[in-house]
């Protein structure tokens, strides 16, 4: 069985409420034939932007990761579940228990980022130069 992470984004709810809310996900999980390995709660946080579901706006919310190993397939019926319940405002289901790969195993790695970080100054110093130049020139042709 392979390792998912579920993360979900619940309503701004009470602790009642909210331990409600994580265990009806981890039935889900069990009833689907899921196993829970572990659950970390990062609680009450502002959401990133406005996000609106099931007729309501929200601006902050509950964030859980839930750990748990299923069958492939399980994950898609999951979220199909979690869709309809009115506390869950976003899901995501991640392949869980992957190991970091350095893309560059030998020397500096280097995505895509200028050599030189110098070089957007420069281009901006010699931008600035020409506009300076050409107004100097402006200037002088208007007084000859």
């Amino acid at each position: 069985m392979p390792t998912f992470e579920l993360s979900v984004i619940l309503r701004a709810l009470q602790r009642p409420e909210l331990s409600g809310a994580v265990k009806r996900c981890c039935t889900n999980i069990m009833e689907k034939g899921g196993i829970i390995r572990g659950m970390e709660n990062l609680g009450l946080k502002p959401l990133p932007y406005k996000i609106t579901k099931h007729g309501d706006r929200f601006h902050e919310g509950n964030y859980v990761l839930i750990k748990f190993d299923s069958a492939v397939d399980m994950p898609s019926k999951l979220v199909e579940d979690l869709n309809r319940d009115t506390d869950v405002i976003r899901k995501n289901v991640f392949p869980g228990d992957q190991e970091f790969v350095r893309p560059c195993l030998t020397g500096p790695c280097e995505f895509g980022e200028l050599k030189n970080p110098d070089h957007e100054k420069r281009i901006w110093w010699a931008r600035v130069a020409r506009r300076h130049a050409k107004y100097e020139r402006r200037k002088a042709q208007k007084k000859a």
